[in-house]
C-alpha cells in the first residue's frame, strides 16, 4: 500500500513519470533490465523483503551507471549512512520528511547533484570503531586492487577476469583479506576501502 501511494504521488508531479515498481530485489532488477534505458531515477526502501536497496544499488552502478540512485530509510544510523556511501547512492531521505523533500532529491539527482555527503559518511565511519580502515594497510598491492573490486560489488567470476587469476585463486584471496582485515563479510569490506578512500578534507569550491 505504501509502495502504491508513493507511486500515486510522484506520478502527479509533472515532470515524473513512474515506469514500474516492484516489491524487492529480484522484480526490481527484473525491471531494470526489462527497461534499460527508460528509468533516471530509482527510489528504493533500504530494506526490502529479500535483501537491501544497497544490493540494488550496486547492481545498478555497476551495470546502468547512469540510473541514478534515492534511499528511503525510516531510521538515519551511522552504518546506513556509511553503507548508502559506499554502495554509490546518490541520495539518502527520511520516509518521514514531507513528500517535496522527495520530489526535490529525484530532481537535484537526476541533474547530476551528490546527496549523500561524504564528510558525513567518514565521521559515521569513525564512530564505528570495529570497521577501521587503517587495517588496510596490511594488504599488499594485488589483494588491495581485489579489496577495491570487492567493494565496487563485482563478483569473484568478474575479479578473476579483470586481473586474470582463476576464480578460486580470487575465491582464495578475498577470504585471507576479509580475515587480514577484520572484516565479516564483503560488504564490511566494501565499507572500508570505501571510507579509506574518503577525502580527509572538503574539496575546494
Amino acid at each position: 500500500m505504501v509502495r502504491d501511494a508513493l507511486g500515486r504521488v510522484l506520478s502527479d508531479e509533472k515532470d515524473i513519470e513512474v515506469v514500474a515498481s516492484a516489491r524487492g530485489v529480484d522484480a526490481c532488477l527484473k525491471h531494470l533490465a526489462q527497461n534499460e534505458g527508460k528509468i533516471d531515477v530509482a527510489v528504493l526502501d533500504v530494506r526490502l523483503i529479500d535483501g537491501t536497496g544497497h544490493d540494488i544499488t550496486r547492481w545498478i552502478k555497476a551495470n546502468q551507471p547512469d540510473v541514478r540512485v534515492v534511499l528511503l530509510t525510516s531510521f538515519l544510523e551511522d552504518e546506513l549512512l556509511v553503507d548508502a556511501y559506499s554502495s554509490g547512492a546518490d541520495a539518502l531521505i527520511l520516509k518521514g520528511a514531507p513528500t517535496r523533500d522527495l520530489t526535490e532529491a529525484i530532481r537535484d539527482v537526476h541533474a547530476g547533484l551528490k546527496l549523500v555527503d561524504a564528510q558525513a559518511a567518514r565521521a559515521a565511519s569513525q564512530r564505528r570503531q570495529h570497521l577501521n580502515p587503517s587495517q588496510l594497510s596490511v594488504l599488499d598491492e594485488a589483494d588491495r586492487e581485489i579489496a577495491d573490486l570487492v567493494s565496487k560489488g563485482m563478483t569473484d567470476k568478474e575479479i578473476a577476469s579483470a586481473i586474470n587469476f582463476s576464480v578460486q585463486t580470487i575465491k582464495n584471496r578475498v577470504s585471507r583479506i576479509l580475515t587480514s582485515v577484520g572484516a565479516a563479510n564483503r560488504t564490511q569490506l566494501a565499507v572500508m576501502v570505501a571510507t579509506a578512500n574518503l577525502p580527509s578534507t572538503p574539496p575546494e569550491k
